[in-house]
């Protein structure tokens, strides 16, 4: 067992759940978009099934964003090792610039998102306190 590299495990299973992370962020927001049209356009239960689920996505897409930028820490790091340095000698340097051009518009579009429908979540849940 004394051959186990365990760094190499610890950022690799890092910088997958790093990844898993940003999924997350863009899960939150589409469904807080979709809560949040629903809102808009229907009747009661539309808007108190957005009052409901608001605080909840709240904490998934902070806990999202708090592993994005912690787990971003090592990956930083350590990414000319476990990403630059096999993407080269793999060829394959194209597919990890997608990747990452990918993932920063996933965040963005996921901000875009939160910010967007926020505003509609908090009012409605506001609004659901009478």
């Amino acid at each position: 067992m004394s051959g186990i590299n365990w760094t190499s495990i610890i950022i690799i299973i890092n910088n997958y759940f790093h990844d898993l992370a940003t999924g997350l962020l863009l899960s939150s927001a589409v469904i807080l978009w979709v809560l949040g049209r629903r809102a808009e356009q229907g009747g009661a239960l539309e808007r108190l099934a957005l009052a409901r689920a608001y605080p909840t996505l709240v904490r998934f897409a902070r806990g999202a964003f708090a592993w994005i930028i912690l787990g971003g820490i090592p990956r930083t790091i350590f990414f000319t090792r476990y990403e630059w340095d096999p993407a080269v000698v793999n060829g394959i340097i194209p597919a990890l610039m997608v990747k990452h051009v990918f993932m920063v518009t996933v965040i963005i579009i996921g901000a875009i998102m939160w910010r967007r429908m926020a505003k509609v979540a908090r009012a409605e849940v506001e609004g659901s306190d009478d």
